[in-house]
């Protein structure tokens, strides 16, 4: 018989959400400048990204606006959230490469429709990391990719080869497979 613990399925705080003197407690001029160096951030490049990958798909200012409020509102809730749950500091923040990949559907695509796919897929892949695959995976596969990178980036003659992104990609593939 397996003496093996089964991991949760999703992952449970280590301590009970702080509250609210613990909050206060924990403000620090530190934190506030940690805070606006990310909406500096994420107010820069990434919006960028997103005006012109908008403006190119022929969304409306209107269209625009609404997708950066979503994006800013629902990065920032979920950084809030999670931070208060867990008691460590998370960020969330909308990804460049999806965005990048907003251009060529609204293409084809309305933006009500292209609004869908993108929550669908964020319930599918939030539903995913629900059912533990994603830990096993990891588990599995996250230490032969770290050690290929490595050592891709680390020689010379093997990176001018294989690009070190593209051998971690395959060793990833490789022990998918391999794992089943």
């Amino acid at each position: 018989m397996s003496t093996r613990q089964r991991a949760p399925v999703l992952e449970r705080p280590d301590l009970s959400p702080a509250g609210p003197r613990q909050l206060l407690r924990d403000l620090s001029p530190e934190y506030a400048v940690n805070g606006l160096i990310g909406l500096i951030f994420s107010a820069s490049g990434p919006i960028a990204v997103t005006l012109a990958v908008g403006a190119s798909g022929g969304l409306s200012d209107e269209q625009i606006a609404s997708g950066v409020f979503g994006i800013f509102l629902s990065a920032g809730l979920a950084t809030i959230f999670m931070s208060l749950l867990f008691r460590r500091p998370f960020g969330f923040a909308w990804s460049i490469p999806g965005t990048v990949l907003l251009g060529p559907s609204l293409q084809h695509l309305s933006f009500p429709e292209v609004v869908g796919a993108f929550f669908t897929t964020g319930v599918l892949v939030m539903g995913l990391g629900m059912t533990g695959v994603v830990r096993r995976a990891m588990a599995a596969i996250a230490l032969p990719m770290v050690i290929v990178f490595v050592l891709l980036t680390a020689v010379p003659a093997l990176g001018k080869r294989m690009p070190p992104v593209l051998g971690t990609l395959l060793i990833g593939l490789v022990m998918v497979v391999a794992t089943g």
